[in-house]
């Protein structure tokens, strides 16, 4: 029997969850996905082997046998750029980030100089559109355990996902410890590289203190679930196993957003901080999708069955970090969907329904972990967080076993002082194991033998393993003592950070973001200025003294033009009032005609209508005394394209008559 799927990611539009064309995500469209699942040889070879040695009870696939995975001077530590970023903007990017680099090769090099690598520049940098076996190869490196001679261990990947890709941070992640830094200011690279340095040279410690902040949300599934068989497991091992920290463990009832401020930045903010709940999901359509996808929804949301749009006072995210935070040495892991980042197209749906879904404008991180990892006052060290969505099914296992260990594993390392890159290969481990397992129930089964809800569950477990991430230098790592730094010791320290030094600014005007598909919609978004190809410009008022025709003749055009554009857009929100959305069937296609707005020779089977302010009619679709509801479901689609179709008109006209306002002779 097929079972619906728990996500915690939220749609902002009426809380529904965040199944992108509104369809509930059963095990029987898991299960469709899962035998369209694709590996490639090297990528089947990587995880084979992993899981061998996991067998084997090796201490871990990541490094060849006689190296300590927590030394550099072991293991060797490399930075890797995007092959395709201007010149200039690299030059930029090493000097923002020289104070860890410097760092790095130091501990690194202490005894090999190679150990220490920088993979850039047009050769040695990362090839858009290369594999993570392509990339390996061009250094002699295939699958196996990492090798330092070659390639180092510990990698911090340096550039956005459109020019470094998840799916290359993905598999890379299996073999070696991976983190991935991202900033479309200089200023924050800068801002990140100096507070990693500052946090190990100078001994910066929280002191031993942990936070766990669980949300369980009314009438939710989902956050009920992992508050439940996440939190509550974690925070009981964590209570039993580490008696000399100091433990807060939030009731769900005082999981708030105004809660969670203390925790990130205020007066409770601890060394290490987990949190679980739903993260919100945006329509592309919505100008919130990049600044505030991945933010936490927290208990302040009353749930799902009031139906109603979710605001910011639900949910915490970059936005709520306030400028004298104080997160500087803090490590944090997220389990929600969508916290670390969300790709452009929705793979998922392209391996449901048969054809490929667009979700964003382009791949971005969230902005909450690139807010705590910049923070001008010193930055956190680094965040665990998911991209895409997060499952359920990976805390429950076949729905019956809580399941948790990877979890608590990769906490208890970080606790133990080991390197963030090295406590996330329990992920990787997790991920080997199922991948593993997930192909050979899928070569000893058909569609007609198998169990759909076990092989759900296994392709789910799988996907979530892998998609954690690190954000930040894998080779970073919690400074543990027992005394706490003071406060004030520590705010000194950030000051130090916070204003980067004459060489950063000499070459910040050579700067780009490394994001390479920005519409001007996602312009628009962002904060950025749209386009308006140059219509405006032939309006604006010319600088005085400047040659050119006179004001009055100027504002005699320019009277004309708007009166013109007003009656258009008059007209054009009059029709857009109502929305009314027709479906008709015809048994001859050619016969049927739409002419003087009007369907003729075919029969209506479905219509809605949708005023301006909300009220609604609509004719449902019968047939032999049953809802239709293979024009229903079609009708429906319609609808939803109609109704994000209006909003965008009515943010166009927004903007339009925004601009015009802007260009009236002052």
């Amino acid at each position: 029997m097929s079972q619906e799927l728990q996500l915690n990611g939220i749609n902002a539009d009426g809380g529904s969850y965040s199944d992108e064309l509104g369809a509930t995500i059963t095990t029987e469209m898991i299960s469709k996905v899962a035998r369209g699942q694709k590996l490639t040889p090297a990528d089947w070879e990587d995880l084979r082997r992993r899981r061998a040695l996991d067998k084997q009870k090796a201490d871990h696939f990541g490094v060849a046998e006689g190296i300590d995975d927590t030394k550099l001077d072991e293991t060797g530590w490399g930075v890797v750029f995007p092959n395709n970023l201007p010149k200039k903007s690299v030059e930029a990017l090493k000097e923002a980030i020289k104070p860890l680099l410097d760092h790095r090769k130091k501990q690194a090099a202490a005894k090999v100089a190679h150990y220490y690598r920088e993979f850039i520049g047009e050769e040695n940098g990362y090839k858009q559109g290369e594999s993570k076996n392509d990339f390996l190869k061009r250094f002699g490196r295939g699958p196996g355990p990492a090798d330092p001679e070659k390639v180092p261990y510990y990698l911090m990947l340096v550039g956005s996902p459109e020019t470094i890709p998840f799916s290359v941070q993905y598999q890379l992640d299996v073999q070696y410890a991976v983190g991935r830094i991202y900033f479309e200011k200089l200023e924050d690279y800068y801002q990140y590289a100096k507070s990693v340095v500052e946090a190990e040279t100078k001994g910066i410690s929280r002191g031993k203190r942990a936070a766990f902040f669980g949300v369980a949300n009314p009438d939710d599934r989902a956050t009920q679930m992992s508050s439940e068989h996440l939190i509550k497991p974690l925070a009981d091992g964590m209570k039993k196993g580490y008696k000399d920290w100091k433990l807060d463990v939030v009731a769900p009832a005082k999981a708030t957003k105004s809660t969670l401020g203390n925790y990130l930045g205020g007066k409770d903010t601890p060394a290490l901080l987990f949190t679980a709940s739903h993260g919100m999901n945006f329509k592309m359509s919505d100008p919130r999708q990049l600044p505030h996808t991945g933010a936490l929804l927290c208990q302040d949301w009353p749930g799902p069955k009031v139906r109603k749009p979710i605001t910011e006072e639900h949910y915490f995210s970059a936005d709520d970090i306030a400028s004298d935070a104080d997160v500087f040495g803090m490590m944090a892991f997220i389990f929600a969907c969508y916290g670390g980042g969300t790709p452009k197209m929705d793979n998922f749906y392209r391996q449901a329904f048969g054809e490929p879904k667009e979700i964003a404008p382009h791949a971005f991180l969230s902005q909450l972990p690139m807010k705590l990892l910049s923070h001008p006052k010193g930055g956190a060290l680094g965040v665990f967080a998911h991209i895409e969505r997060a499952w359920g099914s990976s805390i429950m296992w076949d729905g019956t076993v809580r399941d948790v260990e990877t979890f608590d594993s990769t906490i208890n390392a970080l606790l133990n002082g080991k390197p963030a890159g090295n406590a996330t290969e329990y992920f990787n481990e997790r991920y080997a194991e199922i991948s593993t397992d997930l192909t050979s129930e899928l070569d000893e089964t058909t569609p007609e033998t198998q169990d759909e809800v076990k092989l759900a569950g296994m392709w789910t477990s799988n996907n979530d393993a892998r998609n954690y991430a690190l954000l930040g230098d894998p080779a970073a790592r919690m400074i543990l003592k027992d005394k706490e730094t003071p406060a004030a010791e520590r705010a000194s320290l950030g000051a130090i950070v916070s204003k980067s030094p004459a060489s950063v600014s000499g070459v910040s005007a050579s700067f780009q973001p490394d994001i390479v598909d920005r519409t001007p919609t996602a312009k628009a978004a962002s904060g950025g200025p749209g386009e308006n190809y140059g219509i405006l410009d032939s309006f604006k008022k010319p600088a005085e003294g400047a040659a050119g025709e006179s004001a009055p003749r100027l504002t005699g055009q320019l009277k004309e033009f708007l009166d013109k554009v007003g009656k258009y857009l008059s007209d054009a929100l009059d029709d857009a009032a109502s929305l009314e959305i027709s479906t008709y069937v015809a048994e001859d296609l050619a016969g049927a005609k739409f002419e003087n707005k009007k369907m003729t020779n075919a029969e209506l089977r479905a219509f809605t209508r949708i005023n301006v302010d909300g009220d609604t009619i609509v004719c449902l679709p019968k047939k032999d005394g049953e809802v239709d509801t293979e024009v229903w479901e079609i009708h429906m689609q319609m609808v939803k394209q109609a109704q994000e179709s209006r909003t965008e008109f009515m943010k166009t006209v927004v903007s339009a008559a925004t601009n015009l306002v802007n260009i009236l002779p002052k």
